[in-house]
């Protein structure tokens, strides 16, 4: 908790004749020397804010009310309020200093978690975080603006033994506002052990609402208020010229808050951040260092898939796939869109595809569906490690291997698609971009599994998926084939789900959209062949 410091009538002598509410002292750094300074708080609320230096320390005088809306608003862009994340030390008004900092903390907490939810989206259920990721998120995009309150933050990066004093005490009050944010119903964050995590119920309503992240200023729209507020401005401008140092020091280089941020995989935790080589990562993950691997394209020069085969002690021990997400610009996804439009809203950001994938192969895993696992992930490359299903996809199946699996089991596969459809429906899980090549048959097993779900959504038309599936496999087959491959798909369907949604599949608009891609009598021969399983 806050500790009282002593000598308290001494440390006060500069600040004779002024109200002081409440004072506190933290170390910073001077042209290379550590001083201390003090933030006293003046119940005054007709005065400024004033600034003085002596020899080997420093003072700052602030009327209350400023420091409570810079607390709960940024009014001078936290530049006051900030110091409260320092180690201080209460030298007078414990109670007064205890309520801003309790204050203070729970807003950078919620901030915080809400800057995870915009960059993780879906996949951030699955993100764990120390403490310290909240430290360095909330501190980082305030020192790039101001970076002479980087004299605050020296000992984040200091190499004289100070660090660990300084941040134990620091982390130590992050903890118990983490700990009592946790503990709140419905609130941000659960604990999961010595790390924390983002309610799931918060993430999924983000998800469900249709939010997209803000465009936001790196200027706080308070700072509008100054000119209405001369003595606002005024104080702040002294702040500001009082810390403009000429050196600064420099640690901005040493903040990086996803060092403290992990998520979760099918082998546990590992860093979101990491300075090594891809494959090097995913060998010390699997603890694999030794390891031998081969790295194969998998699939056309659009797809950047990869299968990566890792050999120990002469034998095979892991087979992975590897999907890099492009950037929007990539033609596939424009290609798809212009295609679909407005049928179905396809999602281009690489993150937001990463997320989904992460999100829907753990959900609809848990779910107890045959999907891949995720075995790792580099968030910065846009890269995700499965394991790989060794097989072919349902495409494959109807045309070059067909003659191999033989009529009557490729009848039960086919049938099981269509259940295996019918089954994610059911968790109001809607996967976008339903084609039969996403359907993997396994082998030796013929096991049904479904991959490639950055184009999931809990939300959406699910008599598209169905649609889709139906209508995408008729450019590769004819006619007869189409229709009865098409009856079997509805009929596995049907004995799982809603007959609405075969309903709703027959819809002349997505005929109309596929046009480009199955001829018109070939769909309507498949169209019905599922009327007459709505029949029976």
């Amino acid at each position: 908790m806050l500790k009282r410091g002593g000598e308290g009538r001494r440390r006060q002598r500069s600040s004779a004749g002024v109200n002081v509410a409440a004072v506190l002292e933290y170390p910073v750094k001077s042209d290379g020397s550590v001083i201390a300074e003090r933030l006293a708080l003046s119940g005054d609320e007709g005065g400024g804010l004033e600034v003085s230096v002596g020899e080997g320390r420093r003072e700052i005088v602030a009327p209350l009310s400023f420091v409570k809306r810079d607390v709960s608003s940024s009014i001078l862009g936290d530049s006051l309020a900030i110091r409260l994340l320092t180690p201080f030390e209460v030298v007078q008004g414990e109670e007064v200093i205890g309520q801003l900092q309790s204050h203070y903390l729970k807003r950078v907490i919620k901030r915080v978690a809400e800057t995870v939810i915009e960059s993780y989206e879906l996949a951030a259920i699955h993100v764990r975080l120390h403490p310290l990721y909240f430290l360095l998120r909330w501190i980082k995009p305030k020192l790039a603006l101001m970076p002479s309150l980087t004299r605050l933050f020296w000992w984040l990066s200091d190499e004289d033994g100070l660090r660990e004093k300084h941040l134990s005490r620091v982390v130590s009050r992050l903890r118990t506002a983490l700990d009592e944010a946790s503990r709140e119903e419905e609130g941000v964050l659960q604990k999961d052990g010595e790390l924390y995590a983002l309610n799931p119920s918060k993430v999924m309503r983000r998800h469900l609402s249709g939010g997209r992240p803000v465009l936001k200023l790196p200027f706080n729209p308070q700072v509008t208020r100054f000119v209405r507020e001369p003595a606002v401005a005024i104080g702040a401008m002294r702040l500001l010229l009082a810390e403009a140092y000429p050196k600064p020091p420099a640690i901005l280089a040493e903040l990086e808050p996803e060092e403290w941020a992990f998520i979760k995989t099918f082998h546990g935790l590992q860093p979101i951040a990491s300075d090594e080589p891809l494959i090097e990562a995913i060998k010390k993950h699997l603890s694999l260092e030794g390891a031998e691997v081969r790295l194969d394209r998998k699939g056309s020069i659009l797809n950047s898939t990869y299968l990566l085969q890792i050999y120990a002690d002469g034998n095979k021990r892991e087979t992975l796939f590897v999907k890099r997400y492009f950037s929007w610009t990539d033609i596939k996804w424009v290609a798809a869109k212009l295609w679909a439009m407005p049928l179905r809203n396809f999602y281009f950001s690489p993150g937001t595809r990463m997320s989904n994938e992460v999100f829907f192969l753990s959900y609809l895993a848990e779910k107890g569906l045959r999907v891949p696992r995720v075995v790792y992930l580099s968030w910065g490359d846009k890269v995700l490690v499965e394991n790989a299903i060794k097989g072919y996809d349902l495409t494959e199946a109807w045309t070059r291997e067909r003659g191999r699996i033989g009529d009557k089991l490729l009848e039960d596969i086919t049938m099981g698609v269509g259940r295996m459809l019918a089954e994610v429906h059911e968790q109001d899980v809607v996967v976008g971009d339903c084609k039969p090549d996403n359907f993997m048959i396994s082998q030796p097993s013929s096991e049904t599994w479904l991959v490639d779900l950055e184009q999931a959504s809990l939300k959406g038309n699910k008599s598209w998926d169905l649609s889709e599936l139906i209508l995408y496999m008729g450019h590769y087959l004819d006619p007869e084939d189409a229709e009865r491959y098409a009856s079997l798909i509805a009929k596995g369907y049907l004995s799982k789900g809603r007959p609405e949604v075969v309903e709703g599949a027959l819809d002349s608009k997505f005929q109309l959209t596929m046009l480009p891609w199955t001829p018109i009598w070939t769909q309507v021969w498949m169209f019905r062949s599922v009327e007459r399983e709505l029949r029976r």
